[in-house]
């Protein structure tokens, strides 16, 4: 893993990538995927964590602690820069 900091990371795949794709994971496995096969950067948000890990619909029913969580577990599996969707703002 790269010792950059992750918002030296996004702005580094910011400047090389014109325009920069960004493609959404709803998972550590979908993340590891996405970099495998060359995507530069990586999101999750609010309705993926709600869909995907507790199979919600994305209506509010989920905490910023299970977006969080998510968040970690990808970064924990993933060198990628990840932007995470707060759409509910809590």
């Amino acid at each position: 893993m790269s010792n950059m900091s992750p918002g030296a990371k996004f702005r580094a795949a910011l400047k090389n990538n014109k325009p920069l794709q960004v493609v959404g994971t709803v998972n550590a496995y979908m993340a590891m995927m996405a970099e495998r096969v060359g995507h530069q950067a990586i999101y999750i948000s609010g309705g993926a964590c709600a869909n995907a890990s507790y199979g919600l619909p994305d209506l509010g029913m989920t905490s910023l602690d299970d977006v969080v969580e998510d968040a970690r577990r990808i970064t924990a599996a993933c060198d990628l820069p990840l932007m995470v969707d707060i759409d509910t703002g809590w």
